[in-house]
């Protein structure tokens, strides 16, 4: 009998199925950049290569619709389906819905949108409630190789009916505008994708909030944006958060299986107002990683030896699934100073590229390995990845 015991816990223990996830933001991808394989979806695709992934999360992927940017733009809704060819990832199913970033912004002289946020006159034409050049400009999506069975998705919920006591008179668009007291809590989206796994149901829920950063505009709403988002995150997968939530249209999805993953813009262990409602979180939830190991998932400046490094992307699931494996995949950062100025030495080493940097006023050099350029070519977000057991 105890034999046939241990048979069958062996038996039901090698039935247990695992999927590769890999959630990654790509930076300001838009329709013009999904056309071709070049940089940086050439990079892209070398490093989702490595990890075989079952299913993918993308961030900051423009929602193509006709006539956006510009009137050589004719296709609806079919971003995701090129990348998903362009990058060969073989995973057939897909959802994807337009963000509610960019909607109100306005073209240019030329009758054009501008693609280039950082472009002259840009900022002025933003739409300054939900930010974005162009329509749809933040847009989210989930490719995988499971068959999705429903799709949820949460755009027009007004942040005043998920908090009713948040005081919006007391904020304004980057250009100083009054922003509308019907403003939309999401200012992209909120995707619940239902998907089923050898029978069992999983919820696949995908979120890029508002930075918790203000961008020069000292009224901005987005440091309690933000934490309002990831209220209602926490709400909808554990069906409680530190405020009461009252919305009868939408019911949250506690003691139910999901994989939730995104941007949520805020480091766990900072001052800002979402920091906390993160924290709760992670604490609720099952996280990819240790936070010990959570570091940084989003690096800026160059290539300079100091580069600046926020912990902004994240990836948790219910309890009852299991992280066998989990990481930020990070390149190989080795580098070799080669000095400023006339100081430069005259270093080489194998598989080593020479780059450079600018160190107060002067042009530096240095020697850092091809795998992170091609990472930086990519993104300023790092992906992170997941072994989970069904």
């Amino acid at each position: 009998m105890k034999i046939l015991l241990c048979f069958f816990f062996l038996l039901g223990t090698t039935m247990a199925k695992s999927i590769n996830i890999v959630h990654f933001n790509i930076k300001e991808l838009d329709s013009t950049k999904i056309k071709t394989l070049s940089p940086p979806l050439k990079e892209v695709k070398k490093i989702l290569k490595a990890h075989k992934p079952d299913l993918v999360f993308f961030n900051e992927i423009q929602y193509d619709s006709p006539g956006v940017p510009n009137a050589q733009y004719t296709t609806k809704g079919e971003n995701l389906a090129k990348l998903n060819k362009l990058l060969d990832l073989n995973l057939n199913n897909s959802s994807f819905y337009p963000a509610n970033t960019g909607k109100e912004a306005k073209k240019n002289s030329q009758g054009e949108y501008n693609v280039n946020p950082n472009a002259p006159g840009a900022r002025e034409l933003a739409d300054q409630v939900n930010f974005g050049t162009f329509p749809y400009q933040y847009s989210s999506g989930v490719i995988t190789k499971f068959k999705i069975i429903k799709e949820s998705v949460i755009s027009t919920l007004k942040w005043k009916s998920f908090n009713p006591k948040i005081d919006l008179t007391k904020f304004t668009g980057a250009d100083g505008s009054k922003l509308p007291n019907d403003m939309e809590l999401f200012d992209k989206n909120f995707l619940d994708t239902l998907i089923e796994v050898d029978g069992k149901k999983i919820h696949i829920i995908t979120l890029h909030t508002v930075p918790a950063y203000h961008f020069g505009n000292k009224k901005s709403p987005n440091y309690l944006r933000n934490r309002d988002q990831l209220r209602f995150l926490e709400w909808y997968l554990t069906g409680k958060t530190d405020i009461d939530v009252n919305l009868n249209s939408i019911t949250p999805i506690q003691g139910e299986s999901f994989i939730a993953a995104g941007d949520w813009n805020v480091g766990f262990k900072t001052d800002n107002p979402g920091a906390s409602v993160m924290q709760n979180i992670l604490n609720k939830t099952n996280p990819w990683i240790k936070q010990s190991e959570m570091n940084f998932t989003n690096e800026g400046n160059g290539y300079g030896p100091k580069p600046f490094r926020l912990m902004l992307d994240y990836l948790v699931t219910s309890n009852d699934l299991k992280i066998k494996r989990g990481k930020i995949i990070h390149p190989n950062f080795e580098r070799i100073e080669l000095g400023c100025g006339s100081q430069v030495k005259d270093k080489e080493k194998e598989a080593m590229v020479k780059v450079k940097y600018e160190d107060n006023g002067k042009t530096c050099y240095a020697l850092i390995h091809q795998e992170y350029i091609d990472f930086k070519t990519a993104s300023d977000h790092y992906p992170i990845f997941a072994e989970v057991e069904i």
